[in-house]
């Protein structure tokens, strides 16, 4: 049963908001291209290395769908 509140929004049920930002973060997530897991570097500079590596990675992977 929905409520309606005068002067207020109407919003969809919590569970139905829910499942829609679940959707749209799942989307989000696969579009990010980064590996998943816990990651541990031995400096800051050999995780830009990494993060480079894996961005590159993603660019020359969406430039050859062209």
């Amino acid at each position: 049963m929905t409520m309606k509140v005068l002067g207020g929004k109407n919003l969809p049920p919590y569970w139905e908001r829910f499942d829609c930002l679940q959707r749209t973060a799942h989307k989000l997530g696969a579009l990010a291209g980064h590996p998943r897991g816990v990651f541990r570097f031995k400096s800051f500079e050999e995780f830009n290395e990494w993060k480079e590596k894996h961005s590159l990675k993603k660019q020359d992977n969406s430039n050859s769908d062209d």
